[in-house]
């Protein structure tokens, strides 16, 4: 979700404090931008999402269990059953989670039919490595990443996908 706010992550430590943009935060498996000494102090969202409707869906082995197969985060602004602003994220579908910018710009200034559903899905196929371990296998996380896509895309006012 934080990716999907355009959260920014305020860190601090003995030396001072430092803000930075969320979305540069994760650099790799299990890496970040934090420091040995550092903590994080705050988390800073904006506040103009009015008019915007969220949507987050892990998808794991069971509800008890932190860990997710698949999680997608997303946020729509709809206009006249047009997608007048998207934003997506994805998670457990690479090595750090990822805002799906291309899967909005291809979602952007467009009705929600099936059609816009198929295009979405092609270009976020494209946009995801997701891996193979020993919780979930690739094919199933790209295939779960488009139906939780579809649920969302459903869900918005206007939206005339069949299912």
């Amino acid at each position: 979700m934080l990716l999907v706010y355009d959260a920014d992550l305020i860190l601090v430590s003995v030396r001072g404090e430092r803000r930075i943009p969320y979305r540069h935060f994760h650099t790799g498996y299990k890496k970040t931008l934090l420091a040995p000494d550092e903590l994080i102090h705050s988390i800073c969202i904006s506040r103009n999402l009015k008019g915007y409707i969220s949507y987050a869906k892990k998808v794991g082995a069971r509800d008890a269990q932190a860990i997710s197969k698949v999680f997608l985060a997303a946020m729509a602004r709809i206009s006249n059953a047009t997608i007048e602003d998207v934003r997506l994220a994805a998670g457990s579908v690479g090595p750090v989670p990822i805002r799906l910018i291309g899967t909005e710009l291809a979602l952007a200034g467009r009705a929600i039919d099936n059609s816009l559903l198929e295009t979405a899905s092609r270009v976020m196929a494209e946009e995801i490595q997701p891996i193979n371990d020993i919780r979930s296998t690739a094919g199933y996380r790209s295939v779960v990443l488009c139906n939780l896509l579809g649920e969302f895309l459903q869900g918005l006012p206007g939206a005339r996908i069949n299912s």
